[in-house]
């Protein structure tokens, strides 16, 4: 009974990886056709809902490591996962008038490229071995 629950472990992490991952990759197609077609002050419109969903989805993360299915701790990943979802919600959302800054833009390319370059990273290691 444990080797169903850890394949069933397993492949839910891998699918969450994987949703995951193609919100990042969205995130990073959509703010990279902004910028060569439009402006930096434009990206934030773009990406915004693809953004806040991956974002928001990380929320899981934090559950993940409370119940064990992943080993990460969870005083490593609540402090991480708090400060984007303080920018994402708490500043991004609730103060439009900053979206249009080019720091924003910025922003937003190095969490994608941070997020898939991770994911492409560890997901073989994390639950096919």
């Amino acid at each position: 009974m444990a080797g169903f629950f850890s394949g069933l472990r397993r492949l839910y992490l891998a699918i969450y990886n994987w949703v995951v991952f193609l919100g990042w990759v969205q995130v990073l197609y959509f703010a990279a056709k902004t910028l060569r077609e439009s402006s930096p002050a434009a990206v934030y419109d773009a990406v915004e809902k693809p953004l806040q969903l991956a974002q928001s989805a990380a929320i899981l993360e934090i559950l993940h490591g409370l119940v064990g299915l992943v080993r990460s701790p969870v005083s490593a990943t609540l402090p991480q996962i708090g400060s984007r979802l303080f920018v994402t919600w708490g500043i991004l959302h609730s103060f439009p008038e900053v979206r249009s800054h080019w720091l924003v833009s910025s922003l937003v390319i190095s969490w994608s490229l941070t997020e898939v370059q991770l994911i492409l990273c560890n997901v073989p290691n994390r639950h096919f071995q």
